[in-house]
């Protein structure tokens, strides 16, 4: 495994639309509540993994059928079509008999982070990569990771990349699949993080490295709509 040392960034004032994320466990997605995650069995369970290929979608080991489901991506409804490999996501269903067929209910995809890369540090054996994307460290491997409209080599400081992955320690994100969305513009390029609210103000709060301006932020997918110190968001 490669190591690498993280680059601190200077903090950045930004003004995002906010929502909730969820907490101890569980998962909620455009304010809906999806409960505890776990392996999936029987009737009612959920399992959450990256989808490994399709027909319908393979996730875990179990093919899901998803015919009859709903499939949410980024909080909006959507089809199979909007889903991709690599993508890690949250499959509510049922598992028949056999242990490796079952019926979805429900698909949900939710991205990580999307930003532009502001710095890039190869490793050592030139296999793995440390992304700095909206001051997270984002890991992204030469086999291990997906790449969509761009390639592990060609990765480019101002790419503006919607990552899927999972969460390591610290800061890091073990990226499972990397898609490039557009080139960086200063004040019209949209950004997505999440996070926990700290030093919150009237106006304000810490967001990782940002100072997060939600003066004229759209509250409504906030419970009580109105923030609290230490709550996650979006």
């Amino acid at each position: 495994m490669n190591s690498f040392q993280r680059k601190a960034l200077p903090a950045a004032l930004i003004a995002l639309g906010l929502s909730a994320c969820g907490g101890g466990g569980g998962s909620t997605v455009a304010g809906v509540d999806n409960g505890p995650s776990q392996g999936i069995s029987g009737s009612g369970a959920t399992t959450s993994g990256t989808i490994d290929a399709f027909g319908s979608i393979f996730v875990n080991g179990v093919e899901f059928e998803t015919d009859d489901a709903d499939i949410i991506v980024d909080g909006r409804s959507g089809s199979e079509d909007d889903l991709g490999i690599g993508m890690v996501v949250l499959v509510k269903g049922t598992v028949n008999d056999d242990g490796i067929t079952g019926n979805a209910t429900r698909v949900i995809f939710d991205d990580e982070v999307e930003g532009p890369v502001s710095a890039i540090q190869p490793g050592q054996d030139n296999d793995a990569k440390l992304l700095t994307i909206l001051g997270i460290d984002v890991i992204v491997e030469r086999t291990g990771t997906v790449f969509e409209d761009v390639t592990f080599d060609n990765l480019a400081v101002d790419d503006v990349v919607e990552v899927s992955g999972f969460p390591e320690g610290g800061n890091n994100l073990r990226a499972t699949r990397v898609e490039k969305k557009s080139v960086f513009v200063p004040g019209q390029t949209e950004v997505e993080v999440k996070g926990q609210v700290q030093n919150l103000s009237a106006s304000q709060f810490n967001l990782g490295d940002f100072i997060v301006d939600y003066s004229s932020a759209d509250l409504t997918e906030v419970s009580g709509s109105s923030l609290s110190e230490g709550q996650g968001v979006e």
